[in-house]
């Protein structure tokens, strides 16, 4: 919430301040905001140049300066800030009371920065008689700095320990580049997206909204082909349900030249093997590396469910069990529909028929009886174990 108000304050700010740190001065007078100030010694980096992103976070200090509508020091000012980023988070001392319109040397620790970020300060006040702190509108931001571009991997493996465990770029538009990346599957209305070389947190799902079309020198467009490289792709982090996506993405493939054309660059080998999980299904925070990977489950029946339930009737969901009596969730109506889970279903005196499952791994954090569900891609992704 405090990161949304922080963007939030600082664009009303750009638009009435039109590039200004103080505002357009009214008649009154008194606090106008802020000037932010880095150490000397702190590298902003530039965007052919960007500065390293420990784990840790960035860490140096900031002086912050209380100004007047005239733009200087008002050194009579004191009165409480926040200070916090833009986007990232400061996980350093996050409020100070400021005296004689100045306080300098304060550290901070810049976690979750990706592409470029600013520090925010902002005035605070208690209202009388209440506890909590609300801001006054009068802010200042540092200058913007530059830090490595958005991957896959640190989009995916950076995250908050909430269900789900959401990405710690939730709704933050970023562009992914620097890494290659192959497309390996394309269903659902978009496609998923896979860094090559990466071992876990390494796939997404690009929510295209419809099927993903791309140009390969023909007369007219042609659906996504899986394994085509992805040079860059710019879009939104969305959490749904605990299931990162990035929205609305815009992407440009990798094109090749050959006999003077220009056709798309697919390499199908570059589609990672599919990672065995079913000795991981009920440990969340292993599972949640693969999501969105591609996976396998060995050894599989379909449990039975009630296919009068909302699960089944609205999305196709059904239950699937390990030999050790391990659930992992299905769907398989819009990929693989010739696969009749009713029929499949256990019954007194028959026999179920055991499958390798393999897909999309994805998350749903109100899924029942588990958050995770599997989708594979088409029916050759379903291979039973002991049918005649």
């Amino acid at each position: 919430m405090k990161k949304v108000l922080f963007s939030l304050i600082f664009l009303i700010f750009l638009i009435v301040s039109c590039g200004e740190t103080t505002g357009v001065e009214p008649k009154n007078k008194g606090l106008a905001g802020f000037a932010v100030e880095f150490a000397e010694d702190f590298d902003l980096g530039s965007p052919e140049h960007r500065i390293a992103n420990p784990e840790g976070g960035i860490v140096t200090t900031i002086d912050i300066t209380a100004l007047g509508y005239d733009k200087k020091p008002l050194t009579d000012y004191s009165g409480e800030v926040e200070i916090g980023m833009l986007y990232g988070e400061n996980s350093a001392v996050s409020r100070i009371t400021m005296k004689n319109g100045y306080a300098g040397n304060i550290e901070v620790k810049m976690r979750y920065c990706l592409d470029n970020d600013r520090v925010v300060v902002q005035e605070v006040k208690k209202h009388e008689g209440e506890e909590t702190y609300e801001p006054t509108g009068k802010i200042g931001v540092s200058p913007v700095f530059y830090t490595e571009v958005a991957t896959i991997s640190a989009i995916q493996g950076t995250v908050k320990g909430a269900k789900g465990a959401p990405s710690a770029f939730n709704n933050r538009n970023l562009t992914l580049k620097d890494k290659e990346m192959v497309v390996i599957a394309v269903i659902e209305g978009g496609f998923y997206l896979h860094e090559v070389g990466a071992e876990d947190y390494s796939s997404v799902y690009m929510y295209t909204y419809s099927t993903p079309y791309v140009d390969d020198n023909k007369e007219e467009s042609m659906s996504l082909p899986v394994g085509t490289l992805i040079e860059s792709a710019n879009g939104s982090v969305f959490e749904f349900f605990g299931f990162t996506e990035m929205s609305f993405p815009t992407f440009h493939p990798v094109y090749v030249n050959k006999n003077g054309k220009k056709e798309l660059k697919i390499d199908t080998s570059l589609i990672p093997a599919p990672k065995d999980v079913g000795d991981i299904l009920t440990d969340n925070d292993e599972m949640e590396k693969h999501e969105a990977s591609l996976v396998t489950v060995k050894n599989v029946s379909v449990a039975w469910f009630n296919e009068e339930d909302s699960s089944y009737i609205e999305y196709s969901q059904f239950p699937l069990e390990t030999a050790d009596g391990k659930t992992i969730m299905a769907q398989t109506l819009y990929t693989a529909p010739l696969f009749n889970a009713v029929a499949e279903k256990p019954e007194e005196g028959k026999t179920s028929h055991h499958y390798n499952f393999t897909g999309i791994l994805k998350q749903h954090t109100s899924a029942r009886p588990s958050t995770w569900i599997l989708v594979p891609r088409d029916m050759d992704d379903i291979e039973c174990l002991d049918c005649k």
